[in-house]
């Protein structure tokens, strides 16, 4: 093995430095679609196998977040690049003045056991059930269980949306594969 030569980086340089990671749409809200919300996530990550939990985070200014702190249970949606315009909608666009379903063409299904509704379009819903929420930094991180999934009977995870420093992409080639 070789030594590679570095070079000191600001923190935030390394950050956006690091392997692209997934791009989520969270739905939360009631079954009558009375108040509900869907935000664009970047930051997750899982945190058990068994039991599945997952965790997202927001920041508190969102919309998304009143209603994360007000229902208990959440969907995690993963858009495929053709969604890629109403992600960035849904990022952008705040949910206090708009519906963001009708807005983006995107269809509200119902989860089979949470009440928060799954996004019609995207690969894969998980229905998460939610455990636990803390504060770092300007982020509150929401730890929930999945409760259920489905996903697209032809799934495809090089359809599936990542993001690095700005960029929207898509997964590349596999490399080697561990037996």
């Amino acid at each position: 093995m070789v030594e590679i030569e570095k070079v000191d980086v600001q923190h935030m340089d390394a950050i956006q430095m690091l392997p692209p990671s997934p791009v989520l749409l969270v739905a939360v809200g009631d079954k009558e679609g009375t108040e509900r919300n869907i935000v664009t996530i970047g930051m997750f990550n899982l945190f058990s196998l068994k039991p599945p939990i997952i965790g997202i985070a927001v920041m508190t200014s969102r919309q998304s977040y009143k209603f994360l702190e007000e229902y208990d249970n959440f969907t995690i949606n993963v858009p495929g690049k053709d969604l890629i315009d109403a992600v960035i909608l849904c990022g952008q666009k705040s949910g206090k003045n708009i519906d963001k379903f009708k807005e983006t063409g995107m269809t509200p299904v119902p989860s089979k056991r949470i009440s928060s509704p799954k996004i019609g379009e995207c690969l894969i819903n998980m229905e998460c059930k939610k455990l636990e929420s803390f504060e770092k930094g300007d982020h509150t991180w929401y730890l929930a269980k999945v409760v259920h999934t489905d996903a697209a009977i032809e799934y495809d995870r090089r359809e599936a949306l990542l993001f690095w420093d700005g960029e929207f992409r898509t997964a590349g080639p596999i490399l080697k594969k561990l037996e």
